[in-house]
């Protein structure tokens, strides 16, 4: 009948039996997917199963309590808070409100997605032996999005403070960050500050954030829940998440749960991935970043 036509694919018998149009795809390229499920494990292997057994950090007043109002105090007790969460020592860096011209004005290139133009929120250096990070006071009127830029900035002293994480200074090191942020809890901040859109008179304006698409937080999300075995109903934190990142974790942790080609779970259970799948380039050393 008109309209009710379905597309099958055959099978190894030679019968259509799988209905290849309504198999879960993966929110992102191969590319990405694979680099996402190689990196996430190396976090494991540095870091430990310890922040997997962590909750993950919501937007509310039980991981950052007290007021705020953006001032300088609260932008400082802010970062104090994700440093906190994160397990770093306070004793390990300084924490300065930069001035704007102070910050370097656009991202590097990525290796992984295009580039793209977008206003630098923080930085992260090395300082007399102790990490210095640097946060543009503009993001004061956003505490969602300071939360997002200090753990950012914070998982720089994670991997590259303290004699650093062997492995953590490839090309990847600034996309590297911003997952290491999803794997120590902080990927609900992050995701959502990846892309956002203002609405002014003269029309819509936007603004990126970060290193990896919103499609690619999406997908360390739905991996990032299927290591803590988060792999039944969805995770209560998860609805914290704006609707864009919820979208790509959702069909992420579709994928991730079928037959068609996912790859995270044959890794942890030691068995073949599925034929044609191919891992991403070894990494090289670099300089660090923001």
């Amino acid at each position: 009948m008109l309209g009710s036509a379905v597309i099958l694919a055959a099978s190894a018998d030679g019968q259509g039996s799988d209905v290849a149009l309504f198999r879960p795809k993966c929110p992102v390229p191969p590319r990405e997917q694979a680099w996402i499920e190689k990196m996430l494990l190396w976090c494991v292997d540095r870091f430990g199963d310890r922040p997997l057994r962590r909750p993950v950090v919501e937007p509310t007043p039980d991981f950052f309590p007290g007021g705020y109002l953006g001032t300088q105090e609260d932008v400082l007790r802010t970062v104090d808070q994700v440093r906190a969460h994160l397990g770093i020592g306070a004793e390990r860096f300084t924490v300065e409100i930069a001035a704007d011209d102070e910050l370097p004005g656009e991202l590097e290139a990525m290796p992984l997605v295009p580039t793209r133009r977008a206003v630098v929120a923080g930085d992260y250096r090395q300082r007399e032996g102790r990490g210095l990070v640097r946060i543009d006071p503009a993001q004061a009127g956003n505490r969602m999005r300071l939360i997002a830029v200090a753990a950012h900035e914070l998982c720089h002293e994670l991997l590259l403070g303290g004699g650093g994480v062997p492995g953590a200074d490839g090309d990847d090191h600034e996309p590297l960050t911003d997952l290491v942020t999803v794997y120590t809890g902080f990927g609900v901040f992050t995701a959502n500050a990846a892309f956002h859109v203002e609405t002014l008179a003269a029309g819509r304006r936007t603004s990126t954030l970060g290193y990896l698409t919103e499609a690619m937080f999406g997908y360390a999300l739905a991996c990032h829940a299927w290591l803590r075995g988060e792999t039944g109903p969805e995770p209560a934190w998860t609805r914290f998440l704006d609707t864009n990142p919820h979208g790509y974790m959702r069909q992420g942790v579709r994928y991730l749960g079928s037959n068609s080609g996912r790859t995270l779970p044959h890794v942890l259970a030691g068995t073949p991935a599925p034929p044609g799948f191919s891992p991403p380039p070894e990494r090289s050393a670099r300089r660090t970043g923001h």
